[in-house]
């Protein structure tokens, strides 16, 4: 069976299908054969004989001992490590060419540091406007990273998911390599950055997740930094060591004030979650922050956000959004009043 055959197989037979009465048939009864599941299901031999054979090709049935025309049928479980076991060998293969070649591209690393010390200084600030420049600029700097790489990513990500997939293949290949990542609240309700999250943690790395408004961000060995351009999609390379040190510190206060996420999804931390959510868009509230902005800060989609804000109105019973924060600063000093 070749790699492609998997896809041209037939679909595992679903309930009502005749394929599926057949081989709830064959489980019940000894055998079964065109003949009998025709006059059994009221279907004509052809249509019985074509879904047999789908059923003999996934394996869930096999030719009874020493007859050519009846079937029994075959345990799921078995059928199914018969069907796939050529492919998981063959995935097996294909991973171990694929491990022997990333060493090989890893060994090419010396020539290119060696290379790279030759070319000229770019300077402290390069600005790198093409988004597919700025995708192989990011992924050399990841690629050279010897010790630590911090990314703190916003809904606003200057490079889509590509510095995820590059830390994810660093982390990956090298286990001595630190990797912080910082995320918004609203990221422990995907499942995609939770996943991602769990194999980071796994791989030795950090993650967290925070409400104060995470800016897009990656710092490799705490020497050059990288930030989106103010517009379009390129990127910002920072060289300057004053400059990267202050967006460090940037994101180590951010760091140290997060809640720590391991990808797991708990009932209670989310919930937690969610709650520190809906303050912080009560302090933005408060402050006049328009929607859009309040949905960028916190990782969230404008609709979620003003479902949000609807929630809470209504709780409040106001009919306006400035009254909302009215309302809520009055709460406010109120509390601080009485609390005094």
């Amino acid at each position: 069976m070749s790699r492609a055959d998997i896809t041209e197989l037939p679909e595992v037979p679903r309930s009502g299908t005749v394929a599926n009465q057949i081989y709830e048939l064959a489980l019940r009864d000894a055998y079964v054969d065109a003949p009998r599941c025709a006059t059994t299901l009221g279907i004509t031999e052809d249509e019985a004989a074509a879904a047999i054979g789908d059923l003999v090709e996934l394996r869930l049935l096999h030719l009874a001992h020493g007859c050519g025309h009846a079937y029994v049928a075959v345990n799921p479980l078995t059928a199914s490590l018969q069907l796939l076991a050529v492919h998981d060998e063959e995935l097996r293969s294909r991973q171990h060419q694929l491990e022997q070649l990333r060493q090989r591209m890893h060994s090419l690393m010396p020539l290119y540091r060696a290379q790279s010390a030759q070319e000229p200084d770019p300077g402290p600030v390069q600005r790198i406007e093409d988004a597919e420049v700025a995708h192989g600029v990011v992924a050399g700097l990841l690629a050279d990273a010897d010790r630590e790489v911090l990314f703190a990513r916003s809904p606003e990500d200057a490079l889509g998911d590509a510095v995820l997939t590059g830390l994810d293949a660093r982390s990956r290949a090298d286990a001595g390599l630190r990797v912080r990542l910082l995320l918004p609240h609203a990221a422990r309700f995907d499942p995609a950055l939770r996943e991602y999250a769990g194999r980071l943690v796994a791989r030795t790395g950090q993650a967290r997740t925070t409400t104060a408004g995470v800016a897009w961000l990656v710092i490799v060995d705490g020497r050059t930094g990288v930030v989106p351009l103010e517009h379009g999609t390129g990127v910002a390379v920072l060289r300057d060591p004053a400059v990267v040190s202050g967006f460090r510190s940037g994101f180590e206060g951010l760091w140290s004030a997060a809640e720590p996420f391991d990808g797991h999804y708990d009932p209670r931390a989310g919930r937690a979650a969610s709650a520190a959510i809906d303050a912080a868009i009560v302090r933005m509230l408060v402050n006049g922050a328009e929607d859009k902005v309040i949905a960028r800060t916190l990782g969230i989609s404008a609709r979620t956000c003003q479902r949000r804000i609807s929630d809470l109105m209504e709780s409040l019973d106001a009919r306006t959004r400035f009254q909302a924060g009215y309302l809520l600063g009055a709460q406010d000093q109120g509390d601080e009043s009485t609390a005094a």
